[in-house]
């Protein structure tokens, strides 16, 4: 990931309780205001590089890859630990945390877990749960040719085949002036470069549980920020996220699909810095400016 100026972000290397290392990335002063960014599924801290280099002007920030290596017989929670591991490595008390599709399941579990030490939460495209009930009604079933064609093919078949997808809005494509952002990363970071198995872990310890009755407790601000195109989490699963979670903004980016903070970058990171604004990060509540909306029940 490089900075604002095109150079390579200082790396270090964290280790969890379990004795698992991982690589991460503190920037920003550390007296400003944390946020810990928790990428999706396949796994890198690379999937918020037109993030961290922004916020971590005014803001310091801290990300790592997901863990690679796991017990036997993984769970859940693991993923949610391997959060606070990170914060203590960083020696944070308090932080906003940001995450980003599966990201997002491993923030609201943390958040209801540790609920004392989040100053905010920001959930991307997120779910709660996980069902493929959607998938005939949204193209789901072109997901998989549109992941294999991307991770398998040639370059200049994947690259050639994009465009469909992108039109399509299948899997994590869509279309928008930067919609190519989507498919360098999987090119170059996720996708080939993230063994398969390591996401397929991570699903599979995710399969079975149900966050939604934990939403009710989470008492800090959120904001929920969906991609109106998004197929692959659908946008009723963010709506019943933002209605269930007590002090929620709800917020769509027109266009977008599942990565959004990739594709269109600028809307969302104006949506996001605007929301974090609001925020007095010393007392976790929000200014009485409008920020917090009335919410949309599920469809």
């Amino acid at each position: 990931m490089l900075d604002e100026g095109g150079r390579p972000l200082p790396l270090r290397v964290v280790t969890y309780r379990d004795g698992v290392s991982v690589e991460a990335h503190d920037v920003g002063s550390r007296s400003a205001p944390a946020i810990v960014w928790v990428p999706g599924a396949d796994g890198p801290k690379e999937t918020f590089r037109f993030q961290i280099p922004e916020f971590a002007r005014d803001y310091r920030c801290m990300t790592a890859d997901l863990r690679g290596e796991f017990p036997a017989r993984p769970t859940f929670d693991l993923l949610a630990e391997d959060v606070g591991d990170l914060a203590d490595a960083c020696g944070l008390d308090r932080f906003v945390l940001v995450g980003q599709s599966l990201g997002s399941a491993i923030a609201i579990r943390f958040a209801s877990l540790h609920p004392d030490r989040l100053l905010g939460l920001v959930l991307l495209n997120p779910l709660a749960r996980w069902t493929s009930a959607h998938m005939l009604r949204t193209r789901g079933w072109l997901m998989p040719p549109a992941r294999l064609t991307t991770v398998y093919s040639p370059t200049p078949v994947a690259r050639a085949l994009w465009r469909l997808w992108s039109r399509l809005a299948v899997w994590n494509f869509d279309r928008g002036p930067q919609a190519r952002n989507v498919l360098d990363y999987a090119l170059t970071t996720g996708g080939r470069a993230a063994p398969p198995r390591e996401g397929s872990t991570r699903v599979k310890a995710f399969k079975g549980v149900d966050l939604r009755p934990e939403l009710a407790g989470i008492g800090v601000p959120a904001l929920v920020l969906k991609g109106s195109r998004d197929a692959y989490c659908p946008v009723a699963w963010a709506e019943e996220i933002a209605y269930l979670l007590p002090r929620s903004t709800y917020r769509t980016i027109p266009g977008t699909g599942h990565c959004g903070h990739l594709s269109h970058p600028q809307a969302v990171n104006e949506e996001l810095a605007a929301w974090l604004s609001a925020l007095s990060l010393t007392s976790g509540a929000p200014r009485e400016d409008g920020m917090t909306h009335r919410k949309k029940g599920p469809e």
